[in-house]
């Protein structure tokens, strides 16, 4: 696919010149808590300068003339030039009369040219230099066919570990040094206000490249098919691209950060109030109760000629509990940080979820480290009893149904108070199995507690001549419903009730003909 020049010469290196430029401003923040008097400027101008003559001195060393030693003489310029221009920067910023001074001492101290700052600065910018091409490496593979080796890495997937790890790098440093190393176990410290301008940008530029990235793998994969691509296809991506950018924006500037209480001080409040409310609640039923007794008391002090008794206790919603803070909790504060945290803690989880959908492989080797598979196990063991245990007492709902009046007989009586649509599936199967008992039992023909339902079957069968295959079913059903744990879909459940239809008519005709008989 033919790139986009203005995408592959001037936006691209642009954007990835302004994030390295965006790690090294954390980086500048970070060592002046060591030296206050760091000058920051030569870190963040030589990381960007050299991750942008990175990406077109890529493009130059491409060509069939930079080979073998041509390159790396050229290499060595390159880092000569890295390392004399940030001398320059660094002298700049120390004034005209500290720079005279300095380059005075030179002749007899050649080694004070590599001062700790100039030092510093050159190995960011070598490591910047060296990350954006690799970048650019990687933007060059895309759309390539993979190479078989075990140490091969799709480039998408390369661009994105390093994106994301200068992020967590990016976030480390800014944190560390608005905290500070004395606040850092401080748990007490005052919010830090203000915006990091420089974590924003990283991130949003990381996103649109990202985002490009994504759009140029899909773009190949489709021309590969034969796939036709709508002319417009490319400005609505980067247009819908940029909206959502926006948005993310939008949010990271209007969700609370630093007025929001801690995720274990908001949890706490969130519980505090939910038990306010329960006992609100318990409140007001104990006051229901109480209220007829008074009434009674009250009537009866009356009579003997005494004072009644004074109202029922009275008292305000306001007087649930919460836990105690050292100021009043606010109502808008629990919500602002309710807000706060659901957004961050569902981000979160959703891209773990999503990472761990893409790389299953991560999730098998969990699975097979001891511990954890025997912590699964465990769960696996517990969950099981509990959905055995539930099936049991929903199993023996219908049946403990049938034994009211019986003396403990497994006859079963009416369901006629019995709403037939609450049951679950295998519920319904056991009710129309029992059911069928009552019936013949009425007729004369009950289970004794020595039968197994397929011996009960062979003693009815030869008196229901129109639905002996139905019967077989149905008992077939009830033993499959009530000793097995395997799902019982609804399919199952209507063949089974025409079963039953067929059998209770047959248990109708037999009725008939007892009446007729003893007529």
């Amino acid at each position: 696919m033919k790139a986009n020049p203005w995408q592959e010469y001037l936006f691209r290196p642009l954007a990835v010149a302004a994030m390295f430029g965006c790690i090294a401003q954390a980086l500048a923040g970070f060592l002046r808590l060591l030296d206050p008097t760091w000058n920051g400027a030569v870190l963040v101008v030589g990381s960007v300068l050299a991750a942008l003559e990175a990406g077109y001195s890529y493009r130059l060393t491409r060509s069939e003339t930079f080979r073998g030693r041509s390159l790396w003489r050229f290499r060595a310029v390159e880092l000569a030039l890295f390392f004399i221009l940030l001398k320059i920067v660094n002298l700049a910023g120390r004034g005209w009369d500290g720079a005279r001074a300095e380059m005075r001492a030179w002749p007899h101290d050649p080694l004070a040219i590599a001062d700790t700052e100039t030092l510093i600065a050159f190995v960011l910018a070598v490591a910047a230099w060296r990350a954006a091409i690799q970048t650019a490496h990687d933007f060059r593979r895309i759309g390539e066919p993979p190479e078989v080796s075990r140490f091969y890495t799709p480039p998408r997937e390369s661009l994105a570990s390093r994106f994301f790890t200068g992020g967590v790098v990016i976030l480390i440093l800014t944190g560390m040094s608005r905290i500070g190393f004395l606040q850092l176990f401080d748990l007490e410290r005052p919010a830090i206000p203000g915006l990091v301008l420089n974590v924003l940008l990283y991130f949003l530029l990381g996103l649109v490249m990202l985002g490009q990235v994504q759009y140029t793998t899909l773009r190949n994969r489709w021309q590969a098919r034969h796939i036709p691509i709508a002319g417009k296809l490319s400005d609505r991506w980067i247009r819908y691209s940029l909206i959502l950018i926006g948005l993310a924006a939008l949010v990271a500037f209007l969700l609370p950060t630093g007025y929001t209480m801690g995720l274990l001080n908001t949890a706490g409040n969130l519980l505090g109030l939910a038990l306010g409310v329960f006992l609100f609640i318990m409140r007001i039923l104990f006051l229901l109760l109480m209220i007829p007794l008074w009434l009674f008391f009250y009537l009866l002090f009356l009579l003997i000629g005494r004072p009644p008794p004074s109202r029922p206790m009275v008292f305000s919603p306001l007087e649930a509990p919460l836990p105690a803070t050292g100021t009043p909790l606010s109502w808008l504060e629990l919500l602002r940080s309710f807000v706060f945290w659901a957004v961050a803690l569902g981000m979160v989880y959703y891209v773990i979820r999503s990472y761990l959908r893409d790389h299953p492989e991560i999730l098998r080797s969990l699975a097979g480290a001891g511990p954890i598979r025997a912590l699964l196990r465990i769960l696996a063991a517990l969950w099981r009893s509990l959905l055995g245990l539930a099936e049991a007492v929903g199993e023996r709902i219908p049946h403990r149904l049938a034994l009211r009046g019986t003396g403990g007989r497994p006859v079963q009586p009416g369901f006629r108070f019995f709403r037939l649509g609450a049951l679950s599936f295998r519920e319904r199967v056991l009710y129309y199995y029992l059911s069928i008992l009552k019936r013949a039992g009425q007729l004369g023909y009950p289970r004794h507690h020595s039968q197994t339902p397929h011996e009960y079957d062979a003693v009815l069968e030869p008196h229901l001549p129109q639905a002996q295959a139905e019967m077989a079913l149905l008992t077939e059903a009830f033993v499959e419903a009530r000793y097995s744990r395997h799902p019982v879909d609804g399919e199952y459940v209507r063949r089974v009730q025409a079963d039953w239809e067929q059998v209770k008519a047959a248990l109708r005709a037999l009725k008939r003909e007892n009446v007729k008989r003893e007529t």
